[in-house]
């Protein structure tokens, strides 16, 4: 129940890191780098060696090094496009080569200088794209709330908090300091599953999201409850994971198999590892 993930862009790392080492490589004859001089800018060897499972290994090694570089550029171009911007794939080649060949038409300072431009300019769109999906979400969680509060048998509390009864059990409730046992699903209200137990799962109750603590709170051992849990009680605007953005409602269909009291817990623990 714990979800907390945000991917951080990393072009410069591998960028920095490639041109440390080449370009800066002094050690390296002249007659290594001749080889990479057969290489066109378009991307096409004028040497047609075909590169197989088969080939040596030091031909193998060095073609997967350069095919690791190019498949992370196209994937950052293909995946990434609105954050890095337009890049030109001939001079993305161009620089390659000609760092290889110790003729790069830019000196270091000003390669790692503009690399750190180009990420801070990313970093830039990321927050702007970030900031605009998060205000889209609480506008999309706003609204199905308005909507859900309407309808038959849903209830709301003060704090907000929306919950619906679907079996009403008659065991005791869970107070602060309690162990609860739970069957569950997690969906987004676009309906995508983040998290599934089917099987009974302990919590202490005081760990888990407020929205939990409160709606738990209202249920009695044997109940299930659907729970529509207001950004504010949930994982507010940092999200969790990659299905729960920032701001996002969250929906739970809970059933409320068993409280423990803390003490309980730890006796049954206890006479379970004597039992070992």
């Amino acid at each position: 129940m714990s979800f907390k993930n945000y991917k951080a862009f990393a072009l410069t790392a591998l960028a920095l890191a490639v041109f440390n080492l080449t370009a800066c490589n002094e050690a390296a004859s002249a007659e290594d780098k001749k080889v990479v001089a057969q290489t066109e800018v378009s991307g096409e060897s004028k040497d047609a060696t075909t590169v197989t499972k088969d080939s040596p290994f030091e031909e193998r090694a060095s073609y997967a090094f350069g095919a690791s570089i190019g498949m992370y550029v196209a994937n950052m171009q293909k995946n990434q496009a609105d954050i890095v911007g337009p890049l030109s794939n001939e001079l993305i080649i161009k620089g390659f080569i000609e760092a290889m060949n110790d003729k790069s038409q830019l000196d270091q300072a000003t390669i790692e200088s503009t690399l750190m431009a180009l990420n801070e300019k990313a970093q830039e769109a990321m927050l702007a794209k970030a900031a605009a999906e998060a205000k889209a979400n609480l506008d999309a969680g706003e609204k199905f709330l308005a909507e859900n509060k309407a309808k038959e048998g849903v209830k709301v509390t003060d704090s907000g908090l929306q919950y619906k009864v679907i079996k009403e059990g008659k065991g005791k409730k869970p107070t602060s300091g309690d162990i609860i046992s739970v069957k569950y699903k997690g969906t987004t209200i676009d309906g995508q599953v983040f998290d599934e137990q089917t099987e009974p799962v302990d919590f202490p109750l005081d760990n888990m999201i407020q929205g939990w603590v409160e709606g738990l709170a209202l249920m009695s051992e044997g109940s299930t409850y659907e729970l529509y849990i207001p950004s504010a009680l949930g994982y507010g605007e940092q999200g969790a994971g990659d299905l729960i953005k920032p701001n996002s409602v969250l929906i739970f269909n809970v059933e409320l198999v068993a409280v423990k009291s803390a003490q309980d817990n730890a006796t049954q623990e206890s006479n379970t590892t004597s039992a070992k």
